[in-house]
């Protein structure tokens, strides 16, 4: 394997692992809000607000990290995340549930910036959308698992066990890729950081002038951040809400959605050589939007899959797309700054979203969440309509 490939592999197993736990904890809230006696309210607290501390720890952690070590980096906040879910099985209420997800969200504030930044740097010239496609489709692959089997093993034994192999897959996945990667380059390693130290107000200026490039790239951040946010935690107790199934079978249905888009992720590179990333990104925020709301209409199991199935497609192959047209744009020395503020923009639509979506939802119903997705990709895929002739980013 060549060492660009070993740092593919690599940063594939953190990002499996680091959206593994992501997906893992969100799927347990039906147990939460049941033995802690949890409001929808209290949930979108716990989420929303772990997400505030995951803005500013991953703009932070983005800007820092150019011209340091990427592996040094991305294997700390493994380990970090590692102890994180461990902490989890202490967890006995509101109070503690909401402190350790701040924990969890300041360790996988790691991945994004760093990660991404470190694919986008080595394979930006050669193999893009293929790298970028690969490591989003493991990233799904671990939240596959993570949905498929959580719920699966806490009915069957405790809540708790899931959180201990996902502790323990963390540090195997840590020697994995210390092992893969401990005789990379160093000029894969480090990149000269050739931008001067900036005031607070340069790099704000600096910032709005990036962002103003991309303009067109921020509602489509948000809404695949929300997109996500909004299905792994509100689906679970949407469908506990209004069906019979039991928490095993909601568990799979989920992963259906996660395991098609890992499939779709994988398989991006293809698409996009087929049918181009504008037109991909037009369609996928067209089905996002029309699907939300029709799941809001149905309660027959199988045509809720067909939804969640279609969901999946679309959710997913989002992200690779969007992240390719950032790389493009963006200089090897500035990758993880650039990539911290635009996942930065991804996590502030997902708080905005949960916090209301649990507030609202405790005042109308648990549907509420998926209304507010469907109406925002509906009114993102007009403007992309509207400006089918423009870029979507500005070299």
């Amino acid at each position: 394997m060549n060492e660009k490939n070993k740092i593919l592999s690599t940063v594939g197993l953190y990002h499996a692992l680091n959206d593994g736990t992501v997906a893992a904890i969100p799927i347990l809230f039906p147990i939460f809000k049941l033995i802690f006696d949890l409001s929808y309210t209290q949930i979108g607290i716990i989420t929303g607000g772990s997400l505030i501390i995951h803005i500013f720890s991953q703009l932070l952690l983005g800007r820092f990290s150019d011209g340091k070590n990427s592996r040094t980096l991305l294997s700390f906040g493994i380990l970090l995340t590692s102890i994180s879910m461990l902490l989890f099985t202490q967890a006995n209420g509101f109070y503690t549930l909401i402190l350790i997800m701040f924990l969890l969200r300041i360790s996988e504030s790691f991945f994004h910036p760093i990660g991404i930044g470190w694919i986008s740097r080595i394979f930006k010239k050669h193999k893009l959308d293929w790298a970028m496609g690969i490591q989003s489709g493991l990233a799904d692959i671990g939240a596959f698992i993570a949905i498929s089997t959580t719920l699966y093993i806490s009915e069957i034994i405790n809540w708790k066990y899931p959180l201990y192999l996902w502790s323990i897959a963390g540090i195997i996945v840590l020697l994995i890729g210390t092992f893969l990667t401990g005789n990379i380059k160093e000029e894969y390693l480090l990149v000269n950081k050739t931008s001067k130290r900036q005031t607070i107000k340069e790099a704000i200026d600096e910032s709005i002038v990036f962002l103003k490039r991309i303009k067109l790239v921020i509602p489509a951040y948000i809404i695949s951040g929300s997109s996500w946010g909004i299905i792994i935690t509100y689906l679970p107790l949407y469908l506990t809400e209004t069906t019979e199934l039991s928490l095993t079978a909601i568990g799979l249905i989920v992963s259906i959605w996660i395991g098609i888009g890992s499939i779709s992720s994988i398989l991006y590179g293809r698409i996009s050589s087929k049918f181009g990333r504008n037109n991909i990104v037009f369609l996928s925020y067209l089905t996002v939007g029309v699907t939300s709301i029709l799941i809001t209409y149905f309660t027959n199991i199988s045509i809720i899959i067909l939804i969640i199935a279609l969901m999946g497609i679309t959710v997913f192959i989002t992200f690779p797309a969007i992240i390719t047209l950032i790389s493009e744009i963006t200089h090897e020395s500035v990758e993880g700054k650039t990539f911290g503020t635009i996942f930065t923009l991804q996590i502030i639509g997902s708080t905005i979203f949960l916090f209301f979506g649990g507030f609202l939802s405790d005042v109308f119903g648990i549907w509420i969440p998926f209304i507010l997705l469907g109406i925002s990709s509906l009114l993102f895929s007009i403007i992309l309509l509207i400006f089918k002739k423009r870029p979507i980013v500005t070299e």
